[in-house]
């Protein structure tokens, strides 16, 4: 997982203890994460990633799993699904 999104995941993740590694398809609701935390969270990922996720992309299918998440930046900018394979 990339280490922004986890780090950005576990600001808002309440229910996941400190060290705990995230499944990434975990749903988002299990870790604690909130309707009023999603709307921050889209905040934060717009801000760390330079994307801009339209409206209708926020929906509870896209926000469902943080590979739900990583798939739609990668959708938004293609060079984060570059950068992943060049870590693999």
């Amino acid at each position: 997982m990339d280490p922004d999104l986890e780090r950005i995941l576990r600001m808002h993740a309440r229910f996941l203890a400190a060290g705990t590694v995230i499944d990434p398809d975990l749903s988002i609701a299990s870790l604690g994460v909130d309707s009023l935390d999603m709307i921050e969270l889209v905040v934060q990922l717009e801000g760390r990633f330079d994307v801009e996720i339209p409206p209708d992309e926020v929906t509870p299918e896209t926000f469902s799993t943080p590979a739900s998440i990583w798939r739609l930046l990668c959708q938004l900018d293609p060079r984060l699904a570059a950068n992943e394979s060049s870590r693999l």
